[in-house]
């Protein structure tokens, strides 16, 4: 059985989606947070970079907007020719100060900030409105020639002069009278955006995509899904109307509240696998393991064999593990909602059959996640490279702050490396007449070298000086390494 399941709360909205009993996705929005993709701003050019052939937009976050040169309308419907050197350069598209309405492609990520373009998009279930753009495109997961003829025959038909539409998968099967409904909708709600544009001050929202809510309606809900359970009788009743607008009644029947008094996440045993999904180790059921890393670069995960000592010869243990690992990777990547460039190593295989029976399975599980990914087969090294398109935050973000200590290194410094810089600072302060008495506090481990090692040092150091030494443990609360406090 596939469900979805809703849980709301006046703090965030939590929604996951199981296939077969296992959590496959898990998608949050904190009140006043969320994604930013989609969103439209009335933006205002604050630098033109012709070197990097992009331009910063003011759009009122934190950090501009990047708007590269290929994502601005005007450059790719008047200007590209197919030859390198007759395009304009982006200064002659833009100039300081020039007013630009943008809409958001990817989140503002690190020392980033959002990715912009003026390819406006409105995405429904069956179709995404593109307002600006006469192209009409099929999504590639629709295979059926005919079925394809059909979709581009009736939607050159029903789409007004001037606008595109890029045919979502859900189209598939699906008669005219969805279509016409949904585009109607879409188009009003561009009209809108429009008479917006005209009163709308810099950096103002014009559009906000949907939230979690509507998204999961929107991209998620198909014929393969049996059940939606929300707990919250507002958002039940939200849910009926939204797809009795879009669909033609049946999936009202698929709708559920949950009245139970245990928390539905809990119930359902979803937080059980964040939690799980939240460590570096993952065991696999075969007694094997995979190590899942992330990095500001790349995303690396390692295959072990782990307890799997097998019942056969090695090379079908390690198959075996590698084909229940790639199975599993590509869960985690979808419920930990991790991006960019992926580097896979799994055990090493020396047939090469075997390495193509595992990526053959890696591919099957990732085309049921709806966000794209591209497998490079295994480079040279017998690594496995993909990529995974960012959208929105990883699962980590939502559950773990950087460690005040390492500062997401993962480790902390050596406790000899500490009383180093102690009796370095020690050395400085000491030659201080009005000081009588000096205490060192700091860590327990730190404060046990000090003892073993340099205590001798120390009191010899100080005593030269005419000076008392106390050494004191941190509490439980440890801010600083150490810390040198003087008594006069």
């Amino acid at each position: 059985m596939n469900q979805i399941i809703i849980n709301t709360n006046r703090f965030k909205t939590r929604a996951a989606v199981l296939e077969h009993g296992k959590v496959m996705e898990v998608h949050i929005e904190r009140a006043g947070e969320g994604t930013l993709n989609g969103n439209i701003y009335k933006g205002k050019v604050a630098n033109v970079l012709p070197g990097m052939e992009s331009a910063f937009v003011k759009i009122g976050l934190e950090k501009n907007g990047f708007l590269y040169v290929k994502d601005l309308r005007d450059f790719e419907e008047k200007y590209l020719t197919g030859i390198a050197n007759s395009v304009k350069p982006i200064e002659e598209l833009l100039t300081v100060g020039d007013d630009v309405v943008v809409q958001v492609l990817s989140d503002p990520r690190g020392s980033k900030g959002a990715r912009v373009t003026t390819h406006y998009t409105i995405p429904g279930k069956f179709l995404v409105l593109m307002p600006n753009n006469t192209h009409i495109a099929i999504s590639k997961k629709i295979r059926d020639e005919s079925e394809r003829e059909r979709l581009e025959k009736v939607f050159s038909e029903i789409v007004p002069e001037g606008m595109g539409v890029i045919i979502r998968t859900a189209a598939e099967g699906k008669s005219i009278y969805h279509f016409e409904k949904e585009l109607q909708y879409l188009i009003k709600k561009w009209e809108e955006i429009e008479v917006k544009i005209k009163k709308a001050k810099i950096g103002e929202l014009l559009y906000k995509d949907n939230g979690i809510v509507s998204k999961v309606l929107r991209d998620i809900i198909n014929n393969e899904i049996d059940e939606i359970i929300v707990d919250d009788e507002s958002v039940y009743w939200e849910i009926i109307d939204y797809t009795m607008a879009f669909s033609d009644g049946k999936l009202k029947t698929k709708i559920k509240l949950y009245s139970d008094k245990k928390d539905i996440f809990d119930n359902y045993g979803i937080q059980q696998e964040i939690e799980k999904s939240l460590e570096e180790t993952v065991w696999l059921e075969c007694g094997g393991s995979i190590v899942i890393e992330k990095t500001e670069a790349l995303v690396s995960v390692d295959v072990n064999t782990g307890k799997n000592i097998g019942s056969m010869n090695l090379e079908e243990t390690v198959v075996k593990t590698n084909i229940e690992a790639a199975e599993e990777i590509a869960r985690q990547l979808r419920i930990r909602n991790l991006s960019g460039i992926i580097i896979i190593d799994f055990i090493d295989m020396k047939v090469e059959e075997d390495k193509e029976k595992v990526l053959k399975v890696l591919d099957e599980h990732l085309a049921k996640d709806r966000v794209k990914t591209n497998i490079i087969h295994f480079t040279d090294l017998g690594l496995v490279e993909m990529t995974r398109k960012r959208i929105g935050k990883p699962l980590s973000y939502y559950f773990q702050d950087e460690c005040p200590m390492c500062k997401g290194t993962g480790k902390v410094k050596g406790s000899r490396s500490i009383v180093e810089n102690i009796i370095k600072e020690l050395k400085e302060v000491v030659e201080e007449k009005d000081i009588s008495k000096i205490k060192i506090v700091t860590k327990a481990s730190v404060k046990q070298k000090i003892e073993e090692i340099y205590l001798d040092f120390i009191k010899s150091l100080l005593a030269q000086h005419g000076k008392k030494i106390e050494i004191l443990s941190q509490g439980k609360e440890i801010v600083k390494d150490y810390e040198i406090l003087m008594e006069r």
